[in-house]
């Protein structure tokens, strides 16, 4: 079955998606290194040189690698479940301002009249993710899963996000598809601008070569695609060089703390998003205004092709210009309640007065006949 957002929203906002990498991105560093590759009784480099050895040996995804790995690992030493997962997530260490970050742009949102989704695009554990923190703050976590045993123990791959599989979720997002079963919907054609979030109302915050299909989806889409550097290390070689190859707009430190230049950032950006809709409603309105005065000027050759009937005599003639001045009547007063917020009044009658005199020009040269 298909999932729908279920969220009230000011239906004349924009809504807009935020979109994270969670490593290296809201995280200093990979979420197994904090306390799943512990409880596996080995060390980091051990867990990642077994995992990317094996990816190298069998020609096989580095995410799935890493995944079987826990499991043979966690098989030959431990007992650890779902909950284990849940549990480790409440020890991930998280960069400066993270965990005020979500409340506080949902705040500057609000007061900018923009509506906010957040969402996780991470090659990491979902079942971690939403131990942490700020695990509630996501509509959608979109991260790598497990299948479990009855008796907790994970046994398979239920879900495997890599730097490719991440465009997929942007469309889910985009097209609001967000179940996972759901193939069909999201391979559907859609215009963009008939999609519940369009491509420029993203900002995708990653920070490494496997954001990168991402990142360039939304950017070239029009949204914002943000990549980020530690900012105690300050090394942003990878982002830099993103930055030059026009993959991203922005790089920043990962400082999410209050005033921070990723707050800036991201607070002018929903405030360009929502300038954007201001003038694209404003667009529609004047082109909705426009077809409105095309509509009211055609009055007066229909009026006038219609009376150069033979068949009409002199009363069809009073009634039909009866009708036709009430028809001019309905037209100012719907030009007036549809567009007087982006017209002004008197503009409207002036416009109208002229019809009207044209309108009485045509009525008199086919009464004066009779």
């Amino acid at each position: 079955m298909k999932k729908k957002n279920t969220k009230k929203y000011n239906n004349d906002w924009p809504i807009v998606a935020i979109c994270y990498d969670f490593d290296k991105t809201l995280s200093p560093k990979d979420m197994q290194e904090f306390g799943l590759i512990p409880k596996l009784n080995c060390s980091a480099k051990e867990f990642w040189d077994e995992s990317n050895e094996m990816a190298r040996k069998e020609g096989m995804d580095k995410i799935l690698a890493y995944m079987w790995t826990i499991i043979e690992k966690a098989g030959r030493h431990i007992s650890i479940t779902e909950k284990d997962f849940n549990n480790l997530g409440k020890g991930i260490e998280l960069f400066p301002g993270v965990d005020t970050w979500f409340d506080r742009i949902n705040e500057i949102a609000e007061e900018i009249h923009v509506n906010v989704e957040h969402y996780i695009i991470s090659a990491g554990l979902r079942e971690i993710i939403k131990g942490t923190s700020i695990g509630k703050y996501f509509k959608e976590i979109y991260a790598s899963a497990f299948l479990y045993e009855v008796t907790g123990k994970p046994f398979w791959p239920r879900q495997v996000v890599n730097y490719t599989t991440k465009t997929q979720y942007l469309f889910r997002i985009s097209k609001d598809c967000l179940d996972l079963s759901d193939e069909d919907s999201v391979n559907e054609y859609q215009e963009e601008a008939g999609r519940r979030i369009p491509f420029s109302n993203f900002i995708y915050i990653g920070d490494s070569e496997t954001d990168i299909p991402a990142m360039k989806i939304v950017k070239n889409g029009g949204g914002i695609s943000i990549g980020v550097y530690n900012p105690q290390t300050r090394k942003m070689d990878r982002v830099r060089k993103l930055l030059k190859q026009e993959r991203i707009n922005f790089l920043m430190p990962a400082d999410y703390t209050e005033g921070s230049r990723m707050e800036k950032l991201v607070t002018d950006t929903l405030r360009k998003i929502c300038t954007s809709n201001v003038l694209t409603i404003l667009n529609s309105h004047q082109k909705d205004y426009v077809n409105d005065l095309e509509f009211a000027e055609e009055l007066i050759p229909y009026t006038d092709s219609f009376l150069d009937r033979e068949s009409l005599d002199e009363a069809d003639i009073k009634n039909v210009s009866l009708q036709a001045r009430h028809f001019a009547k309905k037209i100012r007063k719907d030009l007036h309640s549809r567009h007087d917020d982006i017209s002004a009044s008197d503009e409207i009658d002036a416009f109208m007065d002229e019809i009207d005199e044209k309108l009485k020009n045509v009525l008199n040269q086919k009464t004066e006949i009779f």
